[in-house]
């Protein structure tokens, strides 16, 4: 029999029975109006027979075998992605924050002095022998490697004709250079370094010229507790805030360690060996040991012997504990 015929009959059987499948009910809902509002009713059997028996188009036939598909969105947030998808995937560098003393301010291209000046600052062919670089004893971010020399040779903290390596950090802002004081510009600081300390040829122009240029962009790190000028911040401690008006009253620092470069052109003699240039106190809290020949490994050892100079100097009083211990605060977080 053919499907027409099929079909046929299927219909006259479900016609005859009629009265008896009137109140049938199945399970696909839908909805009429009654009294002004939906309300759910389901299809009877005969209705569920004839809109099975009604051909479907093909549209409808591939919507309904379709495999479901998510809005991109919704898949996008709720997909994981494979190993090999993941890797596909461009890397994106984490943020990092770089203080301002660690690399120079601004990336440095080639035609820059200051690049090539970084570039002369790790070489050692400025040594004689190529035995060390500037970065030797200041590492590539100008700052100190915490140690003492006689030349290039690393002596005990503390011994008289040792010298304690400063940070570089801020350097363009100094007075004058050299633990003596004897260079009156950076250009004749750096020259002296190569040529005395590092036995190296004469540098040219152009290489000092480059150096030079780098070492000024080596700045200090951003200070959250002390202001440009010296004085400490609103939202700076007690003992900060306490430490500032020793430092400028019966401490007596100030005279020596002006606000706000915290350092001063001439030398002083206060019973280390000689005369010696004032150094600046600007991150003098990683710049240990301290005075010139490194004898002081605490910063607060070194603030209690500027006190008592001080004190001795001036014919005034010392401090209590608490007070080199607020002294000692602000200090160290210039």
């Amino acid at each position: 029999m053919s499907f027409t015929g099929l079909r046929s009959v299927v219909l006259c059987l479900g016609l005859l029975a009629l009265p008896a499948l009137a109140a049938d009910k199945s399970t696909a809902p839908y909805l009429h109006a009654t009294e002004g509002r939906a309300v759910e009713r389901k299809p009877t059997l005969l209705q569920m027979l004839v809109a099975a028996l009604k051909p479907k188009s093909v549209h409808a036939a591939e919507t309904a075998h379709r495999p479901r598909v998510r809005h991109v969105a919704t898949a996008a947030r709720k997909r994981k992605a494979s190993p090999a998808a993941a890797a596909m995937e461009p890397a994106v560098a984490p943020p990092t924050t770089v203080g301002a003393a660690a690399t120079p301010p601004a990336p440095l291209s080639e035609a820059d002095p200051a690049a090539k000046g970084l570039a002369l600052f790790n070489d050692v062919s400025l040594s004689d022998g190529g035995k060390a670089s500037c970065a030797t004893c200041h590492f590539s971010t100008g700052h100190t490697n915490n140690k003492t020399y006689v030349g290039l040779d690393v002596v005990a903290d503390g011994d008289p004709n040792g010298r304690n390596t400063p940070t570089l950090w801020g350097v363009g802002e100094r007075s004058v250079f050299g633990w003596a004081g004897q260079a009156a510009t950076l250009e004749d600081s750096i020259r002296g370094i190569i040529v005395n300390r590092m036995k190296g040829p004469e540098p040219s122009k152009e290489k000092l010229a480059a150096l030079v240029a780098y070492v000024r962009t080596l700045n200090y790190p951003a200070n959250w507790q002390v202001k440009d000028d010296g004085t400490p911040r609103d939202d700076a401690s007690a003992a900060v805030k306490r430490g500032y008006e020793l430092y400028i009253g019966d401490g007596g620092c100030g005279t020596c360690h002006v606000l706000p470069s915290f350092d001063k052109k001439s030398r002083d003699d206060i019973g280390t060996g000689g005369k010696f240039k004032v150094p600046t106190l600007h991150a003098v809290a990683s710049t240990a040991p301290y005075f010139h020949d490194g004898r002081t490994a605490s910063l607060r050892d070194a603030v209690k012997l500027m006190w008592e100079v001080y004190a001795k100097k001036m014919d005034s009083r010392l401090p209590t504990d608490a007070e080199l211990d607020d002294l000692t605060a602000y200090v160290g977080a210039l």
